[in-house]
């Protein structure tokens, strides 16, 4: 916590007012991710949490497998994670071919085509969860995002379930958060299949195809949706609801799944 914020002398305008104060600034740092020494990309990043980022991130775009172990993690004080696995990755070749300009900040690259999830075995849970659930599963979010009531600057973002939130972070980024409880959850033994994606951010279709490479059958956000993030969740079978606030939300997609 204490890396992730510094304290600075500001001046504030306060109607006619000026007066000094010192703030809380969230940190912003670079992290560079290695896969058995080749060096795959570098992010912009809260500096906590950055080996379950870099686990979460590698999975997102395919270079690390679900069904095999991570050999070894290192993070130097550099801001370096090196992650190695005993087993090759057929994206290698295609680290250069492929990439995709992506919404959020700082400009960030995936290494695939959104569309092509589209390609993806559609989600047919027949589990249902009752809106207060929901609400619920928000509030707590927003307890837990005690950076974010310091700063007011970073993005939460959470797996849970029924009885409550299972595993919570927060970044600058809404990917990289997202992708730091994924992360996390692989590192755990902890499967996401079936379980509930919560994020303070926007739900864009890079969101939407992290949440559906691990079978997660819901996705609710504080804030709204892309339309390719909506024709995406009505296709792939993911219930997508938005602006979930206080005792109100907006559905999307897969409205059944919500019980009234």
């Amino acid at each position: 916590m204490k890396e992730s914020l510094s304290i600075w002398q500001i001046e504030k305008i306060n109607e006619h007012r000026r007066e000094r104060e010192k703030s809380f600034i969230i940190a912003e740092k670079p992290v560079t991710i290695f896969l058995n020494d080749k060096e795959i990309i570098t992010l912009l990043a809260t500096p906590e949490n950055l080996k379950e980022l870099a686990v979460g991130f590698l999975l997102s775009e395919g270079w690390l497998r679900e069904d095999k172990p991570v050999e070894s993690i290192e993070l130097e004080p550099e801001g370096f994670v090196r992650i190695k696995v005993k087993y090759r990755t057929s994206l290698t070749e295609k680290l250069f071919l492929k990439r995709t300009i992506t919404s959020g900040c700082g400009r960030g690259v995936i290494y695939y085509n959104v569309l092509d999830a589209l390609d993806m075995p559609k989600i047919r849970s027949r589990q249902k969860i009752s809106g207060a659930m929901v609400f619920d599963l928000m509030q707590e979010l927003n307890r837990r995002s005690l950076l974010y009531r310091q700063s007011g600057s970073v993005h939460g973002a959470a797996i849970a379930d029924p009885e409550g939130i299972k595993i919570f972070c927060e970044d600058i980024g809404r990917h990289n958060a997202v992708d730091k409880v994924l992360g996390r959850a692989f590192l755990q033994g902890y499967s996401p299949q079936g379980k509930i994606l919560l994020t303070s951010g926007r739900v864009s279709s890079e969101i939407l195809v992290k949440a559906a490479k691990r079978r997660m059958p819901f996705i609710f956000s504080y804030s709204g949706p892309t339309d390719l993030a909506v024709q995406m969740a009505r296709e792939l079978g993911i219930t997508l609801a938005g602006y979930v606030r206080g005792h109100r939300m907006k559905i999307y997609a897969h409205q059944e799944r919500i019980k009234v």
